[in-house]
């Protein structure tokens, strides 16, 4: 999670998922297996053990369809600004991007609920009607204080 905190252009916490491989970074080892398998199949296939292909085939699937998966959701990310009386939260996750632009007085901070799972234990953010959850990339025990801080900025952009 990262806070950034200017006068000019408000508060922005930017909380994202964290991977060890970019999306680039995925497509490039991808085709460097599909190329050293390629390259293996077909020399067992000049020497007549055809059978090869039809596993390489599958493994380049499997592998394919795991790495697509996971370079999909390795660009996730929350991001929440306060400037001024304008609170944006802006989730991006999968391919889906949803921003909401709240009016920051309105806005309510909940905690997270202790007795729960971990993974569930999100802070809850409300205005009117409508709910959203953050924190989903940070530790548990670092949403307390990612909830604190946001009542906070709010609070001291409003007095």
């Amino acid at each position: 999670m990262s806070l950034k905190a200017n006068p000019d252009s408000g508060y922005v916490w930017h909380m994202k998922r964290n991977c060890s491989f970019t999306p680039k970074q995925v497509g490039l080892f991808y085709l460097s297996m599909v190329c050293f398998s390629s390259l293996i199949a077909s020399y067992f296939w000049w020497q007549g053990a055809w059978m090869i292909l039809p596993f390489t085939l599958t493994e380049l699937l499997v592998l394919g369809i795991a790495l697509l998966i996971y370079a999909r959701h390795a660009s996730d990310y929350e991001k929440i600004r306060l400037n001024g009386t304008e609170f944006t939260i802006e989730l991006f996750l999968g391919n889906r991007r949803t921003v909401k632009h709240w009016n920051a007085p309105w806005v309510r901070v909940k905690d997270p609920e202790p007795n729960l799972d971990a993974k569930k234990q999100l802070v809850v953010l409300e205005m009117g009607q409508e709910t959203i959850q953050i924190g989903q990339f940070i530790f548990a025990d670092q949403r307390a204080g990612l909830a604190k801080e946001i009542r906070s900025a709010i609070k001291g952009v409003l007095h």
